[in-house]
């Protein structure tokens, strides 16, 4: 890691998952495209993968909603209904999911090795984190684990941001950096206060993340550690 990192005031990083820090792909399609397109089809509803990834990165309560208003649905069908039958499918699958996306683990450490906290949050359900972490055997590497399940509120609500910082005593938002690979990643960070970073290696396009305007696009998570000794960090 360049030597610039340990000049920086940054103190927290706050990861997404899936697409960010996890490869969640089952047969070459996303774990939660999968689950989503599953729980609508049983209740009768063909949804495009276009659709769901539209809203990746969202709790996913909120994106199931979002999903039944742009579909106009007239049927009096309860959100919960459709949420429990997505997490059947996504835990029913989950066992698929068993690689980071390359680099992760050796940023982790690199972070750590500087003192940076690392904190990992989701819109999965708080027990799919979990299970994720474990998977992929990040428990040493990782210091603070949460959820909108957890936190109260999803994105892009700042609650699971802020939770990180209130459980590492910190309160100055600019010594903290959101890295995420969807828009309301960066709606969540800017909501926050903090710096935002997003990647590529999610389902969102640059030109769509671009309009939310991150402070910097990378390609992906190994790319990291070379722009945390930007002059922007540097307070």
């Amino acid at each position: 890691m360049a030597d610039g990192v340990l000049s920086t005031n940054i103190k927290l990083l706050v990861f997404d998952l899936a697409g960010t820090t996890v490869d969640d792909s089952v047969e070459g399609v996303p774990l939660v495209t999968v689950a989503m397109r599953e729980s609508f089809k049983k209740h009768g509803y063909d949804i495009d993968a276009d659709v769901v990834n539209k809203y990746r990165g969202m709790e996913k309560k909120d994106a199931i909603q979002c999903i039944l208003n742009e579909h106009n649905s007239s049927q009096n069908i309860d959100v919960e209904v459709i949420f429990r039958d997505f997490k059947y499918f996504l835990n029913k699958h989950l066992s698929s999911i068993k690689n980071e996306i390359p680099g992760t683990s050796e940023v982790f450490r690199k972070l750590k090795s500087t003192g940076i906290k690392i904190a990992v949050c989701s819109g999965f359900p708080h027990s799919v984190v979990e299970s994720i972490v474990s998977t992929l055997d990040w428990t040493g590497l990782v210091d603070y684990l949460s959820s909108a399940e957890k936190a109260g509120h999803g994105r892009p609500h700042p609650a699971m941001i802020l939770s990180a910082m209130k459980f590492f005593d910190i309160s100055d938002p600019r010594t903290v950096i959101k890295v995420g690979d969807t828009k309301v990643d960066v709606h969540e960070g800017k909501n926050a206060g903090c710096w935002t970073v997003s990647v590529l290696t999610g389902t969102q396009s640059r030109e769509y993340i671009e309009a939310s305007n991150p402070d910097f696009i990378i390609n992906s998570i190994a790319d990291l550690p070379d722009i945390l000794s930007n002059r922007k960090f540097q307070l």
